[in-house]
């Protein structure tokens, strides 16, 4: 009984030399359709990744004031925000400090051509946060509800299309990638299973000749499944090498090493390789292994009389 397992390995590792140029073909097969689903597995987690920053990014609300709301109205105000649902802070920025950090951060150097303006034609701001992204059209309309169209507020600023636009934009890509990822899943167990169905085939003779001496069917199947399982694991481990070399080169190449930004706004960094390789392999070995396992056990179960 012990013997078993190292029984069943010789013997799959002698079916796969047996049977070379299928064997080969379907390493090849299963390793490019395993990397077609690395490839499809990178940019679903880059885009989940673009997601999240972007909601980082985007779940503030920007609140400019009248210049006709004095100190008192800017407290209450203030204490009015952080009453709203779904807003979990606020804080105030006056009209002096945004000039110098605007001249500080979009000026630089040539700052000192501003100094004639003199007061600040920049409005005093609110900026509030909110819990969750999906919260923030409700808290749009709350404090809508304080005084847009009064003396109080002069503009509230919130990226609404943009957040919208790519929350929609991250669902099709998962829906999609979720589609793909089961075609190729699929297409990798029937390679497997048309393998396996070859190997036995070949085996025929000495498979009846087998059952006649009294060996039981787990013992026939059990080469063959660790056929499957050798030639998924293979394929896993060749996948995960030429994916992880083609996302370094995409990564360095196209300088996505560097956060992305916009506006000076920080709103995408790219997975971190090893983060990203981590879950791949993982899911690719027991993929592999699994669709290897499945693929035999069918294929000996339908062409084998045990």
């Amino acid at each position: 009984m012990g013997i078993r397992p190292f029984y069943y390995l010789r013997e799959g590792i002698s079916n796969l030399l047996k049977n070379k140029t299928n064997t080969a073909g379907s390493i090849f097969v299963m390793t490019f359709t395993f990397a077609i689903l690395g490839v499809v597995f990178m940019i679903v987690m880059n885009i989940n990744a673009l997601v999240k920053d972007t909601q980082s990014t985007f779940d503030e609300i920007t609140i400019f004031l009248s210049d006709e709301l004095n100190s008192e109205g800017i407290d209450k105000m203030y204490d009015d925000l952080l009453s709203i649902a779904g807003v979990t802070s606020v804080v105030f920025e006056d009209k002096e400090t945004a000039f110098n950090k605007w001249k500080e951060e979009d000026w630089e150097e040539e700052a000192h051509l501003l100094d004639g303006i003199g007061d600040s034609p920049l409005p005093n701001a609110f900026y509030v946060k909110v819990e969750d992204i999906s919260v923030a059209k409700n808290v749009v309309s709350a404090i809508e509800k304080l005084g847009v169209n009064s003396s109080k507020i002069e503009e509230i600023k919130y990226y609404r299309e943009e957040v919208q636009d790519m929350l929609t934009f991250g669902k099709f890509i998962a829906k999609m990638g979720l589609g793909v990822i089961v075609v190729l899943l699929v297409l990798c167990f029937f390679v497997i299973s048309n393998t396996i169905k070859i190997a036995v085939n070949s085996r025929h003779l000495e498979i009846n000749i087998m059952k006649f001496v009294g060996a039981k069917n787990r013992f026939i199947r059990g080469p063959f499944i660790m056929e499957g399982i050798l030639i998924g694991f293979i394929s896993a481990v060749l996948s995960s090498i030429l994916i992880y070399f083609l996302y370094m080169y995409v990564v360095t190449s196209f300088g996505f090493d560097k956060a992305t930004a916009i506006d000076g706004s920080l709103i995408f960094s790219v997975v971190d390789p090893m983060q990203l390789m981590n879950t791949f392999v993982f899911i690719v070995l027991v993929l592999g292994i699994g669709i290897g396992t499945l693929g035999s056990i069918r294929s000996t179960r339908k062409h084998l009389e045990v």
